[in-house]
C-alpha cells in the first residue's frame, strides 16, 4: 500500500511538471492557469492603455505603468477560473460532464455496431469539442487527470463492457488528433495518467 501511494505521488509530481508553465512573476503553475493569467493581463493592459490614451487626448498629464498593474489585477481572476471552491467555472461539474460526454460517444459507437458484436466494436474518435474541454481540464487540473481517466475507463467497462485498453487507446488517439498539446506531451501525459489496465503495457 505504501508503495502504491509512493508511485501515485511520483506520477502526480511528474504530471504537474509536464503540464506546468512559468508565470510572469517567475513561479511554476499549471499551464492553463498561466495561459489564463497571460490572456487576462493582455486584456486589462490594453484597457488601461486605452484609458491612458484617452486621458492624454483630454490634456491630462502622466502615464500609468499599466503592464505591471495589469499583471497584478489579472492574477486572482485567473486563479478563480480554475478554482472549484468559489470560482467562476464549476470544475467538479465539468469533470462529471466530461466523463458522461465521453461515455455517451462510446455508447453511440456500441449502438451503431450492435450489442451482439461488442467484442468487435469500432470506436469513433472523441468529438473535437469534448477534446477541447478535456484540454481545458487537463491543463488546469493536471494532478486530477489520472482520476478523470480512471473514471472514464472504469465506467466504460462497468456500464458498456468495453476493455480499458480500448478506451485508453481511444483517449490517446483523440488527443493526438485534436489536443492543443504536442504529440510527445500527449504520449507522456497518457503514460502517466492512464490506469495500468488502459496502457499499452497493460496487455503484456
Amino acid at each position: 500500500m505504501a508503495r502504491d501511494w509512493a508511485e501515485e505521488h511520483r506520477r502526480s509530481d511528474r504530471l504537474r511538471a509536464l503540464l506546468s508553465g512559468t508565470t510572469t512573476f517567475g513561479t511554476e503553475q499549471p499551464a492553463g492557469l498561466v495561459a489564463d493569467h497571460n490572456h487576462l493581463t493582455k486584456i486589462i493592459s490594453d484597457s488601461l492603455g486605452d484609458a491612458d490614451r484617452s486621458r492624454r487626448k483630454r490634456g491630462m498629464l502622466g502615464k500609468t505603468h499599466h503592464e505591471e498593474t495589469a499583471k497584478q489585477l489579472a492574477w486572482w481572476p485567473a486563479v478563480a477560473l480554475s478554482d472549484d471552491t468559489d470560482g467562476f467555472i464549476p470544475v467538479t461539474a465539468l469533470r462529471t460532464t466530461l466523463v458522461e460526454a465521453v461515455l455517451g460517444g462510446l455508447a453511440d459507437d456500441i449502438e451503431r455496431t450492435g450489442r451482439k458484436n461488442r467484442s468487435r466494436v469500432s470506436l469513433g474518435d472523441i468529438r473535437r469539442d469534448v477534446v477541447k474541454l478535456l484540454d481545458w481540464y487537463i491543463l488546469r487540473e493536471p494532478a486530477a487527470t489520472p482520476s478523470l481517466f480512471g473514471d472514464i475507463c472504469l465506467t466504460a467497462r462497468l456500464r458498456l463492457g468495453l476493455p480499458p485498453k480500448d478506451v485508453g487507446d481511444l483517449l490517446r488517439h483523440s488527443l493526438h488528433l485534436d489536443s492543443q498539446l504536442d504529440g510527445d506531451t500527449v504520449d507522456a501525459l497518457m503514460d502517466l495518467a492512464l490506469p495500468p489496465s488502459a496502457t499499452r503495457a497493460g496487455d503484456r
